[in-house]
């Protein structure tokens, strides 16, 4: 689990349990960066389904405007750097 929850949270242990999900608390990222890069990068995670908006770099104050707005149902958005 990574982030903060300001209010206690629902678990359901038995649905972990059939998934054999393994719950690892993460106090301020402390030494994950490397690990989620090599999990990215080798195709162990994907992302893409989390990311629900893309900006052109041209449109990245707009980006960061609707952002700051907090849309309902935007869960990540990225902003493509040209290559």
């Amino acid at each position: 689990m990574i982030g903060g929850q300001s209010q206690p949270i629902a678990y359901d242990a038995g649905a972990a349990m059939v998934r054999e999900a393994r719950v690892e608390n993460i106090f301020r990222y402390a030494h994950i960066f490397p690990r989620c890069v090599a999990m990215l990068s080798s195709g162990a995670i994907d992302v893409k389904p989390l990311i629900t908006r893309t900006f052109a770099f041209d449109d990245s104050v707009r980006a960061f405007e609707i952002a700051a707005s907090a849309p309902k149902g935007d869960v990540k958005m990225q902003i493509a750097i040209p290559q």
